[in-house]
């Protein structure tokens, strides 16, 4: 019999905690770096994060194309039925099961892998497919974007999608930054926008620099469409009443710094690929249900004390 998952994505970015419906799979961001203070309009100051020699972001978008969540849990089926994704966050079709021997027919819309040949010169990490064995259920659906300005920039843990997903154990949890086709975008505008940019991760701030003896500031972004797969191996828990939450964690202040703490310029060529791999290595997955920007395991490890 052939089982199929569907997935609802939530409409906007709020604080962690205040809209979690208390089922399924909750999806948080967030991001650290010292906060700056830039002028904005008169009157006004635009938050943002000091990233060095500079430069200042303030407004970070990461287009996540697709999340993978693995474990028997996914076997189970849909608890909900076939209601398909909701909300303006560009749903894609429907959330699918894959890697399940009895799901040949795998439905839905194009590759049920969700991987994208963006083609492109930053180098994509092409999934290798390790992670279908043919023994496995996985749930799998997107994309959503992760718009994150002002105070949603610069501190604190904000939810941004709710995966409606069968209570149950799963053993690993996986995302996929990567571009969409303006079709697979839908009429979300923030989707459409990052699919015209040919976009992944687009990066937008100031640039400070010493001009005659006075700072002038000119405005900067930066954009790749790199593939970027993070995956967090070990047991989540979704429970019936409360779900679960993991946390995509970013830290976006060291991307245009060198190893020696001198600017990697981002209108720089030569430097574009050392920016690439700053923003792999700085892209984490948390099992995080106090959505306090922390991994649940690492906590309790911390707080068990020593052995008796």
């Amino acid at each position: 019999m052939r089982t199929t998952t569907w997935m609802t994505l939530a409409a906007t970015v709020l604080l962690a905690g205040c809209s979690n419906s208390g089922k399924g799979l909750s999806v948080s961001a967030a991001s650290r770096g010292d906060a700056a203070s830039t002028p904005g309009s008169p009157g006004a100051a635009v938050a943002s994060i000091d990233a060095g020699n500079g430069l200042t972001i303030e407004r970070l978008r990461l287009l996540v194309k697709e999340v993978e969540l693995e474990g028997s849990a996914a076997c189970a089926g849909s608890p909900t039925g076939p209601t398909g994704p909701t909300g303006p966050t560009g749903p894609s079709g429907t959330a699918r099961m894959a890697g399940h021997p009895a799901l040949a027919d795998r439905g839905g819309s194009g590759d049920l892998r969700g991987g994208s040949s963006s083609g492109d010169d930053d180098g994509d990490d092409h999934d290798d497919g390790d992670d279908h064995d043919g023994e496995e259920c996985e749930i799998e659906g997107g994309p959503f974007l992760i718009d994150l300005s002002g105070e949603a920039l610069t501190g604190g843990v904000h939810w941004v999608a709710g995966l409606d997903v069968p209570a149950g154990t799963y053993e690993e949890v996986k995302f996929k930054l990567n571009t969409i086709s303006a079709s697979h975008a839908g009429s979300d505008a923030g989707l459409l926008a990052m699919a015209d940019a040919h976009a992944s991760v687009l990066v937008e701030g100031t640039s400070t620099a010493i001009v005659d003896g006075a700072p002038v500031t000119t405005p900067f972004s930066f954009s790749t469409s790199m593939e970027v797969a993070q995956k967090r191996e070990g047991t989540i828990v979704v429970d019936a009443a409360t779900g679960a939450n993991v946390t995509l964690d970013v830290d976006p202040s060291g991307w245009f710094k060198a190893a020696d703490g001198s600017l990697l310029d981002p209108a720089d060529q030569t430097a574009r690929g050392a920016i690439l791999a700053n923003i792999r290595a700085t892209i984490r997955v948390l099992h995080d249900d106090d959505g306090d920007g922390h991994d649940d395991e690492d906590e309790d490890e911390d707080h068990s004390g020593p052995d008796d």
